[in-house]
């Protein structure tokens, strides 16, 4: 397939530092300096151990659940790493960081919240001018879980020719379909994330479903995750009906309860369906 040309690269200043110790010590560690956050922001690259020259490889892109430095719900790249999913699948894992919590929008009101455009503006073509990966749709894969499941399964549906495939597990579609305990909790959760009402609407999941979900075509691009016995498991199912209405192939597995983490078994399942033909 001709390759996808992502929205115009940004200026963005990098040096790269290798850990030292635990378990990132594998990792590359670069600090982006992007025009679309508050401040600098890690990027860590987890290779392959040998790279097989004039190969280009596809990017797992792993996005985090909170915002640069905090893995309160565990670290996705070092699960990756610990599956060897990097050598197994022969894949180049990617994880950008923000400066706060992302919910993978571009907030409409804060200049230094525009986490959307920080991916595919600075993260995207770093990553693609200096490493061996695809730059055709089919080479970027998402991954994510809770807000970054969201995030995943957003930037899928608004962004069909540039990414291949999405997997969100446990995401957070409660904001979607509610419920919220409180009208202040909602609107302070929209005002916080996204700004505006009018541009919570441009990325929630119900409506890109129905206006973007026919763009995904007849392949099923798009997989994902409910724990059962919470909010999350309601919004997920009606998010699953909606896919049907609307004639979206996609996968939807209602699991029992798991962990909220990165690390609670969920991820091999996952990798499979991205990896698969």
């Amino acid at each position: 397939m001709k390759a996808i040309s992502l929205l115009p690269m940004v200026l963005f200043s990098t040096f790269v530092i290798q850990a030292i110790a635990g378990e990132e010590k594998d990792f590359e560690v670069h600090s982006l300096d992007s025009p679309f956050q508050a401040k600098a922001t890690s990027l860590r690259i987890l290779l392959p151990d040998e790279l097989e020259k004039g190969k280009r490889y596809r990017v797992l892109y792993v996005l985090p659940v909170h915002e640069d430095g905090l893995h309160t719900h565990g670290d996705g790249l070092v699960e990756l790493q610990k599956l060897n999913v990097h050598n197994e699948h022969q894949l180049i894992c990617v994880a950008p960081a923000f400066t706060s919590k992302p919910w993978f929008a571009d907030h409409d009101q804060n200049p230094e919240k525009l986490d959307e455009s920080h991916l595919l503006k600075t993260v995207i073509p770093f990553v693609e001018k200096h490493y061996p990966v695809r730059t055709d749709r089919e080479g970027r894969l998402l991954i994510g879980f809770s807000k970054s499941g969201w995030g995943a399964m957003t930037l899928l549906l608004r962004h069909p020719d540039v990414f291949d495939k999405a997997v969100g597990w446990d995401p957070g579609i409660r904001v979607d379909t509610g419920p919220f305990d409180e009208k202040f909790d909602r609107d302070m959760r929209v005002a916080r994330d996204f700004g505006s009402y009018e541009n919570f609407e441009r990325y929630r999941i119900s409506k890109l479903v129905k206006t973007k979900g026919k763009t995904l075509g007849n392949e099923v691009r798009l997989f994902y995750f409910n724990r059962d016995g919470n909010a999350r498991a309601l919004g997920g199912a009606r998010i699953h009906n909606l896919l049907i209405e609307n004639g979206v192939p996609h996968r939807y597995v209602m699991e029992p309860y798991r962990e909220h983490r990165w690390d609670s078994g969920w991820i091999p399942e996952a990798i499979e369906f991205l990896i698969a033909d």
